[in-house]
């Protein structure tokens, strides 16, 4: 566990993180849908700048731990930290003002708006203080998404599930956030629209944004997670530093191999 520090000063006055806390961190996460337990004892934690990797099958509780992580779950037992200060009992407004963004599976993107106007409605949770102008809010995560910029009026019903990706990734960028939670970009998508999102999820690695990326399978990274993490029935079965488990080595955690967590990961 790190030692409790403070947010980044913001509209709340708090003041800025040591830079070795975790910009995000789960100790002993545990969730439960009625008598499912979806989560159990899961503990991971992210350094500014890092990018972590979450891998598991349908069901490893990949989703929920995200959901947890922002809020959007009501975690049994642990404790969820971002930047140092506990957050486990804030709403999930909040976690999203104080630096949590997430992009959920499907996106979220909401048809009938144009382009502009979905990624616009990410400086809703952006603390003021921090808050982009419209111009240099679109400008700025549309530099990392340059096919969105000649798709600005269209409706977003009208794009390609890669651009939708995009799409959704941008209007959470404008959030400003601390670590950017994205839950499988994949999914859904060729493998050249996928090579083409995480060529631009590389974009932000180089930026030095925070990343946390759940996925089924190892993905094309531009640059190697900083950390990884397996998931098989809500458990951590597997933690890697650096490096991505091979697609033997997956296959064989997935069907249930034994659990074993490499020394010096998360």
């Amino acid at each position: 566990m790190t030692s409790s520090t403070s947010l980044s000063r913001d509209e709340n006055g708090t003041r800025p993180p040591d830079p070795a806390t975790a910009v995000v961190e789960a100790a002993g996460l545990g969730v439960a849908y009625g008598r499912v337990q979806a989560l159990e004892g899961v503990s991971m934690s992210l350094l500014r700048g890092e990018t972590a990797l979450v891998l598991g099958l349908n069901g490893a509780g990949k989703t929920t731990l995200l959901k947890a992580l922002a809020g959007l779950v009501e975690a049994g037992t642990g404790t969820v930290r971002l930047g140092g200060l506990d957050v486990t009992a804030m709403p999930t407004h909040r976690r999203a003002r104080a630096g949590l963004s997430l992009v959920p599976e499907g996106r979220g993107v909401l048809p009938g708006l144009s382009v502009r106007d979905n990624i616009l409605l990410g400086l809703h949770t952006a603390p003021r203080r921090r808050r982009r102008s419209e111009h240099e809010a679109l400008d700025w995560s549309t530099a990392f998404f340059p096919p969105l910029r000649a798709k600005m009026k269209q409706d977003c019903s009208t794009l390609s599930g890669g651009e939708m990706q995009m799409l959704g990734t941008a209007r959470a960028l404008v959030a400003d956030p601390k670590v950017l939670m994205i839950d499988e970009p994949s999914l859904g998508l060729a493998p050249k629209a996928t090579a083409t999102v995480y060529q631009a999820l590389g974009r932000l690695q180089e930026e030095g944004i925070s990343l946390l990326i759940v996925e089924q399978k190892s993905v094309p990274l531009v640059r190697d997670p900083d950390r990884v993490v397996v998931l098989r029935s809500g458990r951590v079965v597997r933690e890697l530093r650096h490096a991505l488990p091979s697609p033997e080595e997956l296959s064989e955690i997935y069907l249930g191999g034994e659990t074993e967590k490499e020394e010096g990961a998360l």
